[in-house]
């Protein structure tokens, strides 16, 4: 009788660990896989822009060999899921890094303490975010500063700031915005893009002359619905990017700025503006052909 206990626990045993090695991927597992494929996305030499939502107001942008970003958010433990890749996996690889405002949910402390220590990316940020930057230990040889309506070059990209001016509930201006935030309208790949930043909608977005790719905030906080369509009817950008959604765990007090209306902007488009929205999940990439193609 002993023997035959022993032999029926062997084989539990042996069924259990079947049962673990044969099981579905888990989540470190499908994550893992995840920035494997857009590690070697991002390596790849990119013909057109390549775009890659990173969450929130996260984006990369890729052209030729030289990828930037902007305002990236993956360390962070508020996300409702892991970021796509993590600040380390993907340091070695970046070369500019966009910022548009202090907050932290676009200057992010730890995500970019791993891009200084891993990387030789440039820092590009406004003067209110320089404390930030100083207490992270960013040096200044890595760090140029953004002025609204002053445009410069940097890596052959063409920038102009824009400003930003952060709404907060209710569709009101926050009562702490600070006037030295922007935006950037980048030239890049033969094509322009625009990174409104946290703004209500102001003429500095209205009167750019041409935006090709839009990435916008339909937040109560930012232009949420009508802004929006606003926005996109004045600028009618050839592929139209709803972001600052779906990222962080959602509460009553936060929901002016966690909760995006991507579908409802959609649905108030015209039908060709609605074949150049795109709604994209986190870590999806989308390839855009060079401006003259």
């Amino acid at each position: 009788m002993n023997h035959l206990r022993k032999k029926l626990r062997c084989i539990g045993l042996f069924l259990i660990l079947t049962l673990i090695c044969t099981a579905p991927l888990g989540a470190e597992t499908q994550v893992s896989e995840r920035a494997k494929t857009i590690l070697e996305e991002v390596r790849a030499p990119a013909e057109g822009l390549n775009l890659w939502w990173m969450g929130h107001n996260g984006w990369l942008i890729k052209s030729g060999d030289l990828l930037i970003s902007t305002d990236l958010v993956l360390e962070d433990p508020g996300r409702l899921q892991p970021p796509p890749i993590s600040a380390e996996l993907l340091a070695s690889e970046l070369d500019i890094s966009f910022v548009t405002h202090w907050h932290g949910d676009h200057f992010h402390e730890a995500t970019s303490k791993i891009l200084l220590e891993n990387s030789k990316c440039i820092f590009v940020l406004p003067k209110s975010c320089l404390e930030t930057a100083r207490r992270l230990g960013i040096p200044d040889s890595r760090i140029r500063v953004a002025v609204p309506k002053e445009s410069f070059e940097i890596m052959g990209i063409e920038v102009l700031p824009i400003r930003a001016i952060h709404g907060n509930r209710r569709f009101a201006v926050y009562d702490q915005a600070n006037f030295d935030d922007c935006g950037y309208h980048f030239s890049i790949g033969g094509r322009t893009v625009l990174q409104p930043g946290d703004s209500v909608l102001l003429e500095d977005q209205l009167f750019l002359e041409h935006v090709d790719v839009l990435f916008f905030s339909p937040t109560i906080h930012n232009t949420h619905i009508d802004r929006s369509v606003i926005l996109i009817n004045t600028l009618e950008p050839d592929f139209i990017l709803p972001q600052h959604r779906d990222t962080y765990r959602q509460t009553p007090e936060n929901r002016f700025w966690t909760n995006g209306y991507p579908y409802e902007v959609r649905e108030l488009l015209s039908k060709p503006q609605q074949e150049r929205y795109h709604i994209l999940s986190i870590g999806e990439r989308l390839k855009i052909p060079n401006g003259d193609e």
